[in-house]
C-alpha cells in the first residue's frame, strides 16, 4: 500500500502547473441575450435490446419532434413509450416480419 506524499515545500495542495490557468485580465464571457426555445424535459421508457431489461432515460428536447430524433441512437426493443410530466406522448409501433418501426402519438 502506498501512502501518498505531502506537496513538495513551497506549493500549496490544489495548486497544479499543469492545467492552463485564465489570466486576470481576460473580459468575463456576457450571457447571451437570446437563450433560445425553451426545453422541455422528456423520459425514454424502454425496453433495451440487448439487455431486455427495461430502462428510462431522462433528457431535454425543445419539442417532440427533437426528442424522437434525439432517441435514434437508443438500443430500443420490442416497446418504448416517451413521456412528459408522466402521460405518454407517444409509443413505439412495431410490425413483425422486419417493417420499419414507427411512433405512433396518444
Amino acid at each position: 500500500m502506498k501512502i501518498p506524499l505531502p506537496p513538495p515545500h513551497g506549493r500549496a495542495d490544489g495548486d497544479c502547473d499543469c492545467l492552463p490557468r485564465p489570466a486576470d485580465s481576460e473580459p468575463n464571457p456576457e450571457p447571451d441575450s437570446d437563450p433560445g426555445p425553451p426545453m422541455t424535459t422528456f423520459v425514454l421508457r424502454y425496453q433495451d435490446a440487448w439487455f431486455g431489461v427495461e430502462k428510462r432515460v431522462a433528457f431535454e428536447a425543445t419539442d417532440v419532434a427533437a426528442a424522437l430524433a434525439m432517441m435514434a441512437r437508443e438500443p430500443v426493443g420490442a416497446w418504448a413509450e416517451l413521456l412528459h410530466d408522466g402521460a405518454v406522448v407517444c409509443r413505439r409501433g412495431h410490425e413483425p416480419g422486419g417493417a420499419p418501426d414507427y411512433w405512433v402519438v396518444d
